[in-house]
């Protein structure tokens, strides 16, 4: 039976006249080598699913499953097809079919849309983790129960060692010496729980140029739902944040540190252009939201940095490369404008690093194939700092350069930022 969801995306799927030049661009296939890795295999299933010839087994949903939504496929197709899209439409169809892990549910429906509960759960995950219990998960097989794959998790994790970010205990946001500018903060799963340091930092940064922030009510910005396929998750997820947001409106930026949130916030307006009740203002959020460095480039960073040693480089992720958000001189700027340091950079940059959110979890003989290459290539640089702007992606990058024995320190740009004007206020 033909996938009916299919059919919108019918021109899409014809376009792809089967060349292979997407070879050179799919992370996923340099390391597995089949050919259902590979976009051109992608689209000749999706076309023998939208035709019919194909059913939706489950079978069928693995060859798809291993992909990391990175477009890196796009980046070497002539018609620039958008194999994720197709792939997420695919998922959501098999989900519908077959239903979903009822982790997955439990996550994308009950969680993630529900930011008093986000917060409940990372305490509980920030307390296993560090009472031994993750460990203990992990070595008695608990974690597998949920899904098997699961079982190296808390070997990529970071070790979660700061205090969380969370909105009822941060107290005041610091003050902005003169005021020039009203920022509402999208505060992000990934980074409040993970790296709490780096909303500290950015939060200083952004006083540090003139913004007065207001830390927003925001819940999950619905991308993890959305790449698993859970369409009806995402959009409810979606329509909670712009009625939440309505306030943030009236402030000149909504500004988020993850590059992830930032991207896929910019895509509400088409997430939810069939809503009549939320369309207007979803495309309307959609213009309001900047990622963190690039609103600081926006504004013109008002310079006062100290001199930093070392040499940096730069990984773009995947949601802020050219292929989505098209945020990518603004970080290199800014990393560039810090005296003493070095830039070098990085070999295959906007290449994934393998993360994915949750991908290194499921996939993790893919991921960590991917993240070597990634990691080689860091290592050519001798860069002492890798920066780069999105959770998934620090977390991943610490863990390749765990894997590797590599002296590199991971940082995001607004940490190595508020490392320069601790400098500079120290020189002075």
């Amino acid at each position: 039976m033909a996938i009916a969801e299919l059919l919108p995306l019918h021109d899409l799927i014809a376009k792809c006249n089967r060349c292979g030049f997407c070879q050179a661009g799919c992370p996923v296939f340099r390391v597995t080598g089949e050919e259902h890795s590979l976009s051109r295999g992608r689209m000749a299933i999706a076309r023998g699913l939208m035709l019919g010839n194909l059913d939706l087994t489950p079978e069928v949903m693995d060859a798809l499953e291993d992909c990391l939504l990175c477009r890196g496929c796009t980046a070497h197709c002539f018609p620039a097809l958008k194999t994720d899209e197709v792939v997420t439409t695919i998922r959501h169809a098999y989900i519908t079919r077959h239903g979903q892990p009822v982790w997955q549910r439990i996550l994308f429906r009950t969680i993630l849309s529900d930011s008093k509960k986000i917060e409940l759960g990372g305490r509980m995950m920030l307390w296993a983790k560090r009472h031994g219990l993750a460990t203990m998960a992990e070595k008695t097989g608990l974690l597998s129960l949920v899904d098997k794959r699961l079982a190296v998790a808390n070997q990529v994790a970071p070790p979660l060692t700061g205090k969380p970010f969370l909105r009822g205990e941060h107290g005041q946001v610091a003050a902005p010496a003169q005021a020039k500018h009203r920022v509402g903060y999208f505060v992000s799963c990934g980074l409040s729980f993970q790296f709490p340091e780096v909303v500290d930092a950015t939060l200083r940064v952004l006083a540090r140029n003139g913004c007065v922030v207001t830390v927003l009510e925001n819940t999950c910005c619905g991308r993890p739902a959305y790449s698993y396929g859970d369409l009806d998750a995402a959009c409810d997820i979606a329509r909670k944040n712009v009625d939440r947001l309505t306030p943030a409106m009236e402030l000149d930026a909504i500004v988020s540190d993850c590059g992830s949130c930032s991207a896929h916030l910019k895509e509400y307006g088409q997430l939810l252009r069939g809503d009549s009740a939320h369309a207007q203002r979803a495309a309307a959020l959609s213009k309001k939201v900047q990622s963190f460095s690039e609103f600081l480039v926006g504004i013109g960073s008002n310079g006062g940095l100290g001199a930093l040693e070392g040499t940096v480089t730069y990984h773009d992720p995947c949601h802020m490369s050219n292929r989505f958000a098209k945020v990518t001189a603004q970080p290199r700027k800014l990393l560039k404008s810090v005296p003493g340091m070095t830039y070098k950079e990085l070999p295959e940059a906007d290449w994934c690093c393998g993360a994915a959110g949750s991908y290194t979890f499921l996939h993790h003989q893919e991921a960590t194939g991917v993240l070597d290459r990634k990691m080689g290539n860091v290592e050519k640089t001798g860069a002492g700092i890798l920066a780069t702007e999105c959770p998934a992606c620090m977390m991943h990058l610490s863990y390749g350069a765990r894997r590797k024995g590599l002296p590199v320190q991971v940082r995001h740009v607004s940490q190595i930022l508020d490392q320069a004007y601790a400098a500079a206020a120290k020189a002075g």
